[in-house]
């Protein structure tokens, strides 16, 4: 495969984005290798470079990957995103996959398994960590809660964050000055919503799912 013009990595542990961006560029594939710590950062190179391949983590410090790469692709849209987490959830790939990324791969990959994988995506195909489950991918793709979170109200968003951190819904309503029965309807919601019954059952899908990643950073910010 000849060199393509430039990848641009994304992520923003430094020991960790300095070795694979040394690794990147002794592999022969890319021409150029660029680097960027953080969301706004990896917005501004892209807009700059117009890299070929973006590969981008989904936590990052100033907004999550799924809020990053809508802008990205706004500024360079002909640029390929793979997003390479620490983080190996179906319900991540699939969320990726609906922002419109090519691939979802894991850091516990091998080097050489990553590489061929941004090989088939800079081919045309769509790439997953063969950890995760392609059917199940698939399937919350088809799914309609899959994208709805980043779309809630505020309000409920705030809700879903404090329930998520284990705080009772009086003091969900004491943090946000608002009634216990309107946290307790929303709480309802949010439930319905994403398929659990009890404030145990949406815990246990927290870590299943890895929700928390999933709510908008700007909902984050606040009491809780």
């Amino acid at each position: 495969m000849q060199p393509v013009e430039s990848i641009l990595l994304v992520d923003d542990h430094a020991l960790l984005r300095e070795s694979l961006a040394g690794t990147l560029r002794s592999s022969g594939v890319f021409s150029e290798v660029f680097e960027a710590q953080e969301g706004a950062e990896a917005t501004r190179v892209a807009a700059l470079i117009q890299p070929t391949l973006i590969l981008l983590d989904v936590a990052l410090p100033d907004a999550s990957g799924f809020e990053v790469l809508p802008a990205i692709r706004r500024t360079a849209p002909a640029s390929l995103v793979v997003f390479l987490s620490m983080h190996r959830f179906e319900a991540y790939a699939a969320k990726a996959f609906n922002l419109g990324a090519v691939g979802y791969l894991s850091k516990s990959m091998p080097f050489d398994e990553v590489l061929m994988a941004l090989g088939r995506a800079l081919q045309g195909e769509r790439v997953l960590d063969p950890q995760l489950s392609s059917q199940a991918v698939s399937e919350l793709l088809g799914h309609a809660r899959l994208s709805n979170i980043d779309a809630w109200p505020k309000r409920q968003l705030d809700v879903l964050r404090g329930l998520l951190s284990g705080e009772s819904v009086a003091s969900i309503a004491a943090a946000l000055g608002i009634a216990v029965k309107t946290v307790e309807s929303y709480r309802s919601k949010i439930f319905r919503a994403l398929g659990v019954g009890s404030a145990p059952g949406l815990l246990v899908k927290a870590r299943e799912e890895g929700l928390d990643l999933l709510i908008p950073q700007s909902a984050k910010r606040g009491h809780f």
